[in-house]
């Protein structure tokens, strides 16, 4: 039998900016509602308002519980109750896993959306939200990403020294982190300028609920 060529590394982002097109589409759909909800609807102003005004009162602390609940707690109890998920054997140890990786995230999300105001202020003009986009999409985001994906690698290969020999090797920087960056790219770049449109304090809020729309999203159009 014929052996069936892997694909390159352009297939794959390619097939990956596929896969996600749906899934983007539909949150570009709800950023628009929820930007247009935050301009209209005095009742969202004064929610976010007031989530941003818990966050600046608890800090980091609360930085890594929001996007441990948004990205983690959240879109898992949905997805085993909307989308009937079996109850794996290890749903605890993955969900702490995943707790301690994505609340790490939110304080370094934190920690940027405040140098990003050191560096380009506090201004929603279209030349400072164009700039703290390219610096969150094209430096931030490779970085942390790059760093989820190697952690959540590192697990799979059961915490052994010799997977990061594999996790730094060309073949899954090309295979798993280029494709993964791309389709990012393509579904995130709206999502950023929605998050540096609202007020500075509402920002981390705003990044909180898109992160977890984009994993609800992305796990009902796998299930379908």
């Amino acid at each position: 039998m014929d052996r069936v060529a892997p694909a390159t590394p352009l297939q794959q982002v390619r097939a990956a900016v596929k896969a996600n097109l749906l899934p983007g589409m539909v949150l570009w759909a709800g950023l628009v509602a929820l930007t247009l909800a935050y301009a209209w609807s005095p009742a969202v102003q004064s929610g976010l308002s007031q989530w941003g005004a818990v966050k600046q009162a608890w800090g980091y602390p609360f930085s890594f519980a929001t996007y441990a609940l948004f990205a983690v707690l959240v879109p898992e109890l949905l997805g085993i109750a909307l989308l009937r998920q079996p109850l794996r054997r290890t749903l605890w140890a993955d969900m702490a896993y995943a707790t301690l990786v994505f609340g790490s995230i939110g304080i370094t999300v934190d920690l940027f959306y405040a140098l990003q105001v050191q560096l380009f202020g506090e201004g929603n003009d279209g030349l400072t939200i164009a700039k703290k986009m390219l610096v969150d999409q094209f430096v931030y985001s490779p970085m942390t990403n790059f760093i989820v994906i190697a952690m959540f690698a590192w697990r799979e290969d059961g915490f052994r020294a010799s997977a990061w020999q594999r996790i730094f090797s060309a073949d899954f920087l090309s295979s798993r982190y280029l494709p993964l960056l791309v389709a990012l790219w393509c579904v995130w770049i709206p999502g950023v300028v929605a998050i540096y449109l609202m007020p500075t304090a509402l920002q981390f809020p705003v990044a909180s609920l898109i992160l977890s729309f984009w994993i609800l999203i992305f796990k009902f159009i796998r299930k379908a």
